[in-house]
Parts: C-alpha cells; structure tokens; sequence
C-alpha cells in the first residue's frame, strides 16, 4: 500500500473506512468500541492470512499486558456486528489454538495501481481476470436468444421455488413447538440411552423455524401429571404432555441393532390424532455413522415440519462436528447434565470432566464444566470457569450458530460481565424468540439487577410460552415485592401455589411469601404460614428462622434467641453449612441487639468456621466482617477482608460492592470517616443494584453522621426509611433488619435536635407500634423510650 494512500474496503454490504474510524453497513453507520474497531481493521488489513493471538494482543496493546479473554471479548463484539443476519457466512474464523483468520474476499480501493483489488481467501482462487476488448455479439437469432434467456428464467424461478417453499406435512406454522419423546434404545448398549436425544436435541435446535420443547418445561409437565420429573417420556407420555401444552407436533424415534448395523427410525405424529404423518429411517454399518444418520433424519423432519431448503442449509452443521464423534463422550456429557439437574453436583462434575477427557475439542462439555465451576451451587471456581469457557469458545467451529452464542451468554452472564450479557441476551432473542429457558435467563438477570419491570415483561413473555409455568409467577411476585407492590406480588404468589399446591413447603418460597404478607400488613396469615413450614420436618429450620425474623421484627429477642438455637440445631443435624452460617449470624445480630457483646463475638467466629464450604463467601465474609467492624473488633474485620479480597470478581458489581463496604467499616471503626465515606460512595459503578444496595445506603448515612455531616446523613436516613422503598422491609437479607431499627432512633435524634418534633413523631411511631411488647432489657428498648418521652406532645 502507498503511503499517504486513502484505503477503503469493502465486503460484503460493508464499508470500512480506517480513516475516518467508520464501518458502514448499507450506508448506516455500525457502532464498534474503539478497540473493537482496531481488531477489525487488522483483521481485513490481513484478510486471508492468519492473525495469532500473541500477534493481535502486541499490536492491540502494545503497552499493557492483557490476557486472551479481552481479545476474545473483542471478537465476540466484531461477530455480532458483522453476522447477525440469520444464516450469515461467518466473516471470521478462529484458528484453535493459534488465533483468528478474516475469511471474506475484500475489495480495496486506493490500492497501488489506482484501482481496486481484491484480497482475501479467494485471491488465490479467483485471480482477477485481465481486461480484454469488446466480446463479439451473439450470433445467435434474437428468438432463440429470447427463447434461451426465458427458458433460464422459469428454471431459475423453478429452483427458487423447490429450496424457497415450505412443504408442512402437518397443520405446523413457524414458531409452533415440537416435542422429542425420549429415545427408545433397542440395542442394548447404555451409551445410546440419553446420548442420541441429547444430540438429536442440538441438530434440531439450528432451526429458526420451529421451536423445541426444552426438558424442563418436559419435567414440569410431568409434575403436574403426577408422574416422576425424570420419568422416561415415551411416545404416549409424550402425546399426553402435548395435548395437555397445547403442543402443535411429536417426534419418536428409536435405534436397533443387528450385528454392525443400525436402524434409527423416526416418526413425526399429530399429538390431536396420535397418526404418523411421515416416517424416516436410515441404515448404517457402525456406529460411527449413527450420528451422521441422526444428522440425516433431522434435515428430513425439519423439511415435514415446513421449513424450507434454503432455511436448513443455512443453518446446518453436521451433528458429529458440533457435538462429538465420540459417543462415549457423549453419553458422558448427556449424563452429566442430567446429573446437574438432578443436584447431584459433584457427580456431574466427574462425568464431564470424563467427556472432555475423550474428546478434548467437546466445546459443549467444556462450556457445561464452565457453568459447574462458576455455580456457588459448587463452590465459585473462577479460573476453572474461564479455562472452561475460554475453551469453549476458541472451538466455535464445534458448535452450531446458536450453540455459540448460547456459550458467550453464559460466559459473560456467569462471571458478571452484565451489560454485555445484556445486550448478548437481547441479540439472541431476536432471533430465538420463543427460547423458553433463555428468556427464563435473562428475566432473572434483570430482575437481580435491579430491573424488576422489565424482568416482569419477560417472565410475562415466559407465560406466554408456558401458561401453566409456576416458577414464572413466583419469579413475578419477586419483582413486584423488589418494586414495593405486595399487593401485587401476592396475587402472583396465588397463581403460582394454583398451579404447585407443594411448592407452599418449599423453604425459601414460604419465606418469600410470609414477608410479602407482613410487607402487605398481614402479618397473621405470614405467621400461620411460618408456623406450618417449622412443623415440618424438612422445613423446620427455615420455618423456625422466619418466626425468629418475625420476632425481631418485634423487639422480642429472648424469644427470638431460642427459635434461631432450635434453628441451628436442626442445621447441624442436616449438616447444611449455609443454614448453619446463617443461624449463627442471626444469633450474633440478637446478641448484639441485647447486649451481649461476648456472645456476639462468639457467634461470628462460628459463623465463618466452615468458610471453605460456604457458597456465597464474598458476602458472607462481608457480613460477618462488618459486624466485627461495628462491635469494635478491628483486627477480625481487618483480617476477614484480607481473607475476600482475592476471591473478588472485580467484575461483579456486586462482589465489588461487598468488599467495599467491609473496608469501609473498618475505616470508620478506626475514625477515618473521610475515608468511609469514599468507600461507601454509592455513584461509585463498583455498586451493583442488588441487595447490597439497602446495606450501603445505611453504612453511608451513619459515615455522614459521624463525619458531622448531618444534613447528608439526614437524606440517607430519609432514603433507607422511605415507605414505599423496599430498603427496610423485611427481606431476605437478615443484617438489615436491626440497622433499620438503629436507623429509625438515629434520625428521630436527628430531628429533634433541629427542633422538629413532628418529623421525629412521624419516624419514630411505627417503631413505636412494632415495639409495643419488645423486650424491656434491651439497649435499643430504652433508648425507644427515651426519644419517645423527647417526641411525646
């Protein structure tokens, strides 16, 4: 290239313009990170010729050292800038191993010679064919020519006709839904039995045209039949379950063996008439065809179902090639995931980690490993969870299209990358729009984020799915509790327990529920609620602890003290460290409550005594290190937070958050109020919108306080305490409960000495009314009482 040379180029419907820092696609401007853009430009600078990581991360970030992920990040961003149209030749390739490749044929123009170029992978191919003079004219008659250029049309119109037409063998529209019964595996060979579903599942998810049931909503229907959740679903189970889901068509296949060879046979059944409408078979010697013909089938049902050719062969990659050639491996993997989703966690485990072991280029058991890793259901794993994924998704040549982007997701999702996940979640429901388990996703996401009307939105989205979907409406009476609705949330809570009567039971939904109902001023009907849940013996530590809460709530804490004793106890026995934690810091959050300041100590050293097992360590650490911090016990909180701090995602917002507020009790135990302050700044974006958020506001207000900025600590009192806010309502975070309490006594003090009577009786008398019976020994009693005789009239 001539220097001083203006070079544009294109490919495709895009314009890329180094110059001006522009890509353009038909005309409109793609937007693109800064780094993201100097990705792309060497990338097609190169096109044709391969990009190595170390190459692309010294020329990237010539000054820093950054790892692979970053680089990774930026191709995913470049991919879906550049591939989102369905069925899109993929622009980039990546090279296992080594690095990325630009694959499409570019067009230069400001090339050496004044005129355009071509490079790119086809350069070699197609070299540029030399001008030459005018070609002769056609000798041929202007009918015959009329004749040939008609004849040319209709076949080409012909062509068009037979791979764009859908040929629906059934009353099947787009985006109708079609089950897969469970495999019938007649050749005695247990490698066959979940492995072919699993990978007929994933052949037949490339299509954009109908959508396959998920097993999960399977399960739930089988719940709702009264039969086993990992019941084998045969043909007639799974007839039942369409007619029940209003399911538009029905797959049963099956496999035999004689010998070398196999049958795998197929039928698409109408669930309404319970006839085959069409049937395939394929037969093969061996099995390391088996999956080849599976591939086959599929193609073939997708066509009955009304997909057209042209649909299928743009999203169509072969089975072995996308999932493994191994089917042990596969059978691992297939077992793996249904171990997970049976909570026999550390067993699935083994058996991916099996799968990846015969077939190291497995992308979906790696990305399988990678979500086990980074579960706090096994313990948060993150540098395992990376390895996992950033292996998964150096393999995209072994994932479909929508396996691809399903792996992205769950990479950025589960390590806390939140606002590209967002905007991942967002792309890919535009394009998979009835993906029941995705949307179920990303509703949660928001809803965790602070987003509850939009995650209602979505759950609503779900429902419409999935009318008969349970989890939905309790996920929606979540949101609406986060938002201040109770009202709202119970009606939600309603439909769920109309449709899983058993779910009442169900530990942390009866929590839930009795909160909304005390949030909602009926707390009688939450007692009753907490009650039965503690008479059961699968629930009575939840129960126990709820009726605990509801005596906090009250002032009572000898009473309380005793609930959360046979609470622990019954933890113990199950040998549950989470419950067992968490009753240790409810008896030190009592303890401290009464006074107690020994027994206080005593608690949060248990509380912590089994760490290693403990999921959620960041928090809890926190936790438990701000309470040393409050109680004056420094050098305990000092080394808590040294404990934490390397496990931090310092791309959670959350995690992040939590660190910071133990730092900043610690600064403000020491008299640094300067320096809390900073700390617990709330603009600061290492604050998520989560639960630490009423935390904070809290420890922010009372900095304030000790720092003499009163008006400041009187507008966070005021924030914290607002009744419509969810902050200090009862919730499931059980530490901010007595900080409500002493916030509440904190700004009665404050009003009356600014000589505002009114505004202290106005604070003070809802405590007033909850503390009527509250116990007379207690600390926080007198001094109720004292700002009580200062507000009285």
């Amino acid at each position: 290239m001539l220097a001083g040379r203006k070079h544009l180029y294109e490919f495709g419907s895009f314009r890329l313009d180094p110059s001006e820092r522009l890509l353009l696609r038909d005309g409109k401007a793609v937007p693109l990170s800064p780094k993201a853009f100097d990705t792309l430009i060497l990338l097609v600078e190169n096109a044709g010729h391969l990009m190595t990581k170390e190459e692309l991360l010294k020329r990237l970030w010539p000054e820093t050292f950054v790892e692979e992920v970053n680089l990774a990040q930026n191709i995913s961003v470049l991919r879906r800038a550049l591939d989102s149209d369905p069925g899109a030749t993929p622009h980039i390739e990546t090279v296992p191993k080594l690095g990325y490749r630009f694959v499409a044929p570019v067009k230069v123009e400001g090339s050496e010679n004044g005129e355009e170029a071509l490079i790119g992978p086809e350069t070699a191919a197609h070299p540029a064919t030399p001008k030459k003079g005018r070609a002769k004219p056609s000798k041929l008659p202007g009918t015959k020519i009329w004749l040939s250029t008609a004849c040319g049309i209709l076949a080409i119109a012909g062509l068009a006709t037979w791979v764009l037409a859908s040929r629906p063998v059934l009353s099947f529209h787009e985006r109708d839904s079609v089950l897969i019964a469970d495999f019938e595996n007649h050749t005695g060979d247990p490698r066959f039995d979940d492995a072919l579903l699993t990978a007929f599942t994933v052949s037949l998810e490339q299509s954009r045209y109908a959508n396959i049931v998920p097993r999960g909503r399977v399960e739930a229907a089988l719940k709702r039949m009264g039969k086993a959740p990992k019941e084998h679903v045969s043909a007639e189970i799974a007839r039942e379950i369409c007619q029940r889901e209003n399911l538009r068509g029905l797959i049963a296949a099956e496999i035999t063996r004689t010998g070398q060879q196999f049958g795998l046979f197929a039928r698409l059944i109408d669930p309404l008439t319970g006839v085959a409408v069409r049937s395939h078979s394929q037969r093969v010697h061996g099995e390391d065809q088996v999956l080849d013909a599976l591939d086959r089938i599929a193609g073939d049902i997708r066509a009955d179902l009304g997909e057209s050719l042209y649909q299928i062969r743009r999203a169509d990659r072969p089975l072995p090639q996308v999932t493994t050639a191994s089917l042990s491996a596969l059978k691992q993997f297939a077992d793996g995931q249904a171990l997970w989703h049976s909570a026999r966690y550390p067993e699935a485990i083994t058996q991916l980690s099996g799968a990846v072991r015969l077939d190291p280029d497995f992308a979906m058991a790696h990305a399988a490993l990678g979500n086990a890793y980074c579960s706090g259901i096994a313990g948060f794993q993150r540098e395992h969870c990376e390895r996992e994924y950033r292996k998964a998704l150096s393999l995209s040549s072994r994932v479909t299209d929508r396996e691809r982007r399903l792996i992205e997701l769950a990479y950025n999702g589960s390590l806390g990358y939140v606002d590209t996940a967002d905007a991942l979640y967002r792309s890919y429901l535009r394009d998979y729009p009835d993906d029941w388990v995705v949307r179920n996703s990303y509703a949660r996401q928001l809803r965790l984020h602070g987003k509850q009307a939009e995650a209602i939105q979505q759950y609503k989205e779900v429902l419409r799915l999935d009318p008969n979907d349970a989890g939905s409406y309790v996920d929606i009476a979540t949101s609406y509790k986060g938002m201040g609705n109770p009202g709202e949330a119970i009606l939600a809570y309603a439909e769920a327990f109309r449709l899983q009567p058993a779910w009442l039971s169900v530990s942390n939904i009866n929590r839930e529920y009795g909160l909304t109902l005390v949030a909602n001023g009926e707390e009688y009907k939450a007692e009753q609620v907490f009650s039965a849940l503690a008479s059961d013996p699968k629930g009575r530590t939840s129960g126990l602890d709820s009726l605990g809460l509801l005596d906090l709530m009250h002032g009572r804490y000898a009473k309380a003290h005793g609930r959360f004793e046979q609470a622990l106890a019954s933890a113990e026995q199950q040998r549950d460290a989470f419950l067992t934690a968490r009753n240790h810091i409810l008896l030190a959050m009592e303890a401290g409550g009464a006074g107690d300041k020994a027994q206080q100590l005593g608690e949060l050293g248990a509380a912590l005594s089994d760490f290693g097992n403990l999921g959620p360590k960041v928090e809890y650490g926190s936790i438990v290190g701000q309470e040393y911090a409050r109680a004056g016990a420094v050098d305990k909180a000092k080394k808590i937070a040294g404990r934490i701090a390397p496990l931090v995602d310092q791309n959670s917002n959350e995690q992040s958050g939590y660190l910071r507020l133990l730092q900043g009790e610690i600064a403000l135990a020491k008299g640094d109020a300067g320096n809390a302050m900073k700390l617990f700044d709330l603009q600061d974006p290492r604050y998520g919108s989560g639960s630490v958020v009423p935390i904070s506001i809290e420890a922010l207000a009372r900095a304030f306080l000790k720092a003499g900025k009163v008006d400041d600590a009187i507008h966070f009192y005021e924030l914290l305490l607002e009744p419509r806010a969810e902050n200090c309502r009862l919730n499931g975070w059980v530490e901010v409960q007595q900080r409500c309490v002493e916030a509440r006594l904190a700004l009665t003090a404050e009003y009356l000495r600014h000589g505002d009577k009114q505004k202290a009786r106005n604070v003070l008398v809802p405590l007033l009314k909850q503390w009527h019976d509250a116990d007379k020994n207690l600390v926080l009693t007198a001094r109720l009482s004292e700002l009580a005789a200062q507000t009285a009239e």
